[in-house]
């Protein structure tokens, strides 16, 4: 049995997604989003928020770290849409296995609600995301071969899904899921490499290494677990459920620094068009500590660019001001996890004055030489 969340926890989760500040600082990592438009609040029953906040048994940590994967998800859908379509705003999109949302919240900004559908197999998180954020929203299913949506579709994202799949469930949902696709759209899934997978664990001759558990305690343990696969792996179950002639894009470690994201098309697809591919800023808080006697805040953490662009510096912004902090400190660990020899001087540090506000906002961002940024942390500071 997980971790119970104690009340007062998770009363200053809700205290946290509902702070204007956050609103605030989200829309600064979606220049065409305003922060008043901009839904922050989390369903209550969210598996991916219970699971930062037994790990962090901190508020802030836990819903900037939600939210902090959220944006890498939009940026990267964005950036999918924008490089393989013409007309961007005009695609119809199934967002699979969506859970309660995390990403609709910022893709309804970008497409028309009637463009989105989502597809869940928790009843709640369908209700929800259809009448939060406005999309069409259906049941998924046990069994592949029994959903059907309908239609189909330009795109189909299936981000945390086949990253917890059984073998057999694997194939049968890449192929179902292909089936919906119209003759030019992409199939978009996530899943974790063997290059991530635990030193103490052996990846079988199969090709996947199954675990029978997860985050999601609700769902069923024998169809959805915690799945590591090899590049070869997935290939093969492509060629099997599809053929030979696919056009394929891998873009490894692509979200929260752990899951590869596959590109899947029919073969007349080109998709050179994600060369390139941008995969961002990233970093992380690991020390924030307040002396109340002294009226100071000690922060230190990491932060890099896993792209060419030169990283420039870390945004902190606590109460009115704005710090530009470096990043050049030894962190070799950093590298050695992430696979970016060039992240093992990403830390910084530094010590802040506190402002005479009682409980000032104070956000993180890294931000790359062209301006492109990722949320680190967000939350209110309170003096003990």
């Amino acid at each position: 049995m997980p971790q119970a969340i104690s009340s007062d926890l998770f009363e200053a989760a809700r205290r946290a997604q509902r702070d204007e500040c956050l609103a605030e600082v989200l829309a600064a990592h979606c220049p065409d989003l305003e922060a008043s438009t901009l839904d922050t609040v989390i369903h209550p029953d969210c598996q991916m928020l219970a699971h930062s906040l037994r790990a962090h048994g901190d508020a802030n940590l836990a819903v900037s770290q939600y939210f902090a994967v959220a944006l890498q998800q939009y940026h990267v859908v964005r950036q999918l849409i924008e490089r393989l379509f013409d007309r961007p705003g005009e695609i119809d999109f199934l967002d699979f296995a969506c859970g309660y949302g995390r990403l609709l919240r910022f893709l309804v900004h970008m497409l028309p609600g009637g463009r989105i559908h989502a597809a869940e197999i928790q009843a709640d998180a369908v209700d929800w995301v259809h009448r939060r954020y406005g999309v069409n929203a259906l049941r998924s299913t046990a069994a592949p071969e029994e959903f059907d949506p309908g239609r189909r579709f330009d795109m189909v994202w299936a981000a945390s899904l086949f990253s917890h799949l059984p073998d057999g469930l694997f194939g049968r949902w890449l192929e179902q899921l292909g089936n919906t696709l119209d003759r030019y759209g992409v199939l978009c899934f996530s899943v974790h490499d063997q290059a991530i997978l635990p030193p103490e664990m052996a990846m079988p001759d199969s090709g996947m290494h199954y675990i029978a558990g997860s985050e999601n305690t609700d769902l069923d343990p024998a169809i959805y677990g915690t799945t590591f696969v090899t590049q070869e792996y997935v290939q093969r179950s492509i060629r099997e459920h599809f053929g030979q002639a696919v056009s394929l894009h891998r873009l490894p470690r692509l979200l929260a620094h752990e899951q590869d994201v596959y590109v899947l098309a029919r073969p007349e697809r080109d998709l050179s068009a994600l060369d390139g591919f941008r995969r961002g800023t990233r970093g992380w808080l690991d020390v924030l500590r307040v002396d109340s006697a002294a009226d100071r805040i000690e922060l230190a953490g990491w932060a890099g660019s896993l792209d060419p662009v030169r990283f420039d510096h870390v945004e902190i912004r606590l109460g009115d001001r704005t710090i530009r902090q470096p990043a050049g400190e030894p962190r070799p660990r950093v590298a050695e996890v992430l696979g970016h020899a060039h992240l093992s001087e990403s830390g910084f540090s530094c010590t802040l004055d506190l402002p005479d506000s009682p409980a000032p906002c104070l956000s993180l961002s890294a931000v790359a030489e062209d301006g492109e940024r990722a949320l680190i942390y967000c939350g209110r500071i309170r003096r003990e």
